[in-house]
């Protein structure tokens, strides 16, 4: 996971009061061509939006017609502690601040809110900050990239989702994915109340993984202590779950019939296989 030592001290700086220091991580190419403060630019004109975030929240939005960037601090901010950004191309990017520029700054003043065209491409690398949507996104590839830092998405609409957390906690309401979903996480959740995806791959630790099982031909799920949770949104077409542990227990209140490690529920449509060493598995 990038940069997850230098995230890390960043969020440690804002939890004990301090807050946020732009160092050395902060430095980044073409520097002379970003525009300190708010940006303003045509919908038509993005087909692509990179945000780089040390802390604070970021609250995503649909836009149309303009669309809006801005960060709560605004102009009570200094220039080089001001978000940074650069329409590079038809790929937008965004900066915490001035590159290589060092600051203390209270992260209320750094809450970002970015409006994005529908079908664009968009990848986040934020610290400890939250990422929200209250609305369903339009994306193409959607990248996450967390340390501590969680997201919280109404509904996601995307060709591809990669995500990629330490110990946040990623809930997304939705998910309806064309291609493949795929999660890594030490610690942290992820919970999906409805996906449907090609295939869906789960990597974790002591994760706890939540899913909806709507549609998806494929679900590979690792895990050492995580419990898992499936639930089945069709219980005729069902699935068949190659469970494989070396202390955890299946639960379920749902007919399924079992053939080794197998499990059986309906039709067995969608091919689940679930490796845990200690961690359970329920299906509802």
């Amino acid at each position: 996971m990038k940069r997850i030592i230098a995230l890390l001290t960043l969020a440690a700086l804002l939890f004990l009061g301090t807050g946020c220091s732009c160092s050395g991580s902060s430095l980044y190419a073409n520097a002379e061509r970003y525009t300190a403060g708010a940006a303003t630019v045509p919908a038509d004109a993005v087909k692509a939006v990179e945000i780089d975030w040390a802390s604070g929240g970021i609250v995503l939005k649909h836009g149309t017609g303009e669309l809006h960037v801005y960060e709560s601090g605004g102009d009570t901010l200094k220039e080089a502690d001001r978000m940074h950004w650069w329409l590079d191309g038809s790929t937008l990017r965004i900066r915490f601040c001035a590159s290589g520029h060092r600051m203390m700054v209270d992260s209320s003043k750094k809450q970002l809110t970015v409006e994005l065209p529908a079908g664009a491409d968009l990848s986040i690398d934020v610290a400890s900050g939250k990422v929200v949507a209250e609305e369903t996104l339009e994306l193409g590839t959607f990248v996450l990239d967390t340390a501590s830092g969680g997201a919280e998405l109404f509904g996601l609409s995307a060709k591809d989702v990669n995500i990629d957390t330490a110990s946040g906690a990623i809930r997304i309401g939705k998910a309806s994915v064309q291609n493949g979903f795929a999660a890594d996480t030490a610690s942290g959740r992820i919970e999906v109340g409805q996906i449907e995806a090609d295939t869906i791959t789960v990597d974790g630790a002591s994760a706890k993984v939540s899913l909806g099982l709507r549609a998806a031909k494929t679900v590979r799920i690792d895990t050492a202590s995580g419990s898992v949770t499936l639930k089945l949104f069709d219980p005729a077409g069902g699935a068949r779950i190659v469970f494989n542990t070396a202390s955890g227990k299946m639960k379920s209140g749902l007919s399924h019939t079992q053939d080794g490690s197998a499990y059986v529920f309906g039709a067995g449509a969608i091919d689940v296989r679930i490796d845990t060493a200690s961690g359970s598995v329920t299906v509802e």
